[in-house]
């Protein structure tokens, strides 16, 4: 037991030396605590069922259900939606951790103030997604929306007839919206690039446009992911806005 602790010591004292390791471990670590969480919450099929033929109800009723027409438009050239597809799969984690890496050599105030409004975010969205469970397009019948894992690589993942990595009811919101954004954000401003500022206003709409073409998510559950980033950021920021504030009075 005296070794294992003086062991344990003695990684913490390395990772305190070491702030690049140290991030990136927070990071990991947060990672793994929300996927967990994710597989932990029993998916609830009726409701989720009923809550995403809301979210259709209130597009239509505002005239901006577009999903259907949009996935039409690309699914005449399959190799655009599988492309979308790889993106939706692995892509995107992979460039919001690229992202990450650069803005932490970039700017360490900026990673810290960027990592920490994206874990807040994160956890909204984990409790949204507890008490608001909701499925993607692709599952409800009579949308007309098709699953295009399914129809391009005849996957069957997050359904209700087949396993899923995680909670597969977990539309809302979509986080993918919600990173995309803050990447974007994190681009325009702290690259000095001109291409890579002309990229971060770019790459919100792709992801966007990838997770509705994919039957994935409805418009407002992207609307509803760059919300809960906001409230993310505006939460973290509090303390200093009230620190701020005090320092008029």
């Amino acid at each position: 037991m005296t070794f294992r602790m003086i062991r344990m010591r003695g990684a913490w004292t390395v990772l305190r030396r070491r702030d690049g390791v140290r991030q990136i471990a927070i990071v990991l670590a947060a990672v793994w605590a929300y996927e967990l969480v994710r597989m932990l919450i029993h998916p609830n099929w009726a409701a989720a069922m009923a809550n995403a033929q809301k979210i259709d109800n209130l597009e239509r009723g505002l005239n901006f259900a577009w999903e259907q027409s949009l996935q039409r438009a690309f699914l005449g050239v399959p190799e655009v939606v599988e492309a979308m597809n790889l993106f939706y799969f692995v892509g995107h984690f992979v460039l919001t951790g690229v992202f990450f890496l650069w803005l932490y050599h970039r700017s360490s105030d900026g990673f810290r103030s960027f990592r920490d409004g994206f874990l807040a975010a994160t956890a909204i969205a984990v409790l949204i997604h507890w008490l608001f469970p909701t499925a993607p397009p692709r599952l409800i019948a009579g949308l007309g929306i098709e699953d295009t894992l399914r129809v391009v690589w005849n996957l069957d993942i997050g359904s209700p007839h087949a396993s899923a990595f995680s909670n597969p009811v977990a539309a809302v919101p979509s986080l993918h919206a919600g990173w995309a954004v803050g990447v974007g954000v994190g681009l325009i401003r702290y690259a000095r690039q001109r291409w890579l500022r002309v990229l971060g206003g770019l790459y919100p709409l792709a992801v966007i446009l990838t997770i509705v073409v994919t039957g994935n998510h409805f418009i407002f559950d992207a609307l509803a992911g760059i919300a809960v980033l906001a409230a993310g950021f505006l939460l973290v920021n509090l303390p200093r806005v009230g620190r701020r504030a005090l320092s008029y009075n």
